[in-house]
């Protein structure tokens, strides 16, 4: 059996919270994208995207 294609996805999970409160909102995203690219440079395009709208991006873990 021969594979056409193979997808990758990047599943990302937001919440939005006050300062050390639990969380009071949660959305999940999932989106394709190339899967020629490093997980790594993944997590940069979505910082880098983010600071250029003008979000304060901290990748915590």
């Amino acid at each position: 059996m021969e594979i056409d294609r193979i997808n990758k996805y990047c599943h990302v999970s937001a919440y939005i919270a006050y300062d050390n409160c639990s969380p009071v909102y949660k959305q999940t995203f999932k989106f394709e994208i190339s899967p020629s690219d490093h997980n790594s440079i993944i997590w940069d395009k979505i910082i880098r995207t983010l600071k250029k709208i003008g979000v304060n991006v901290e990748l915590k873990s």
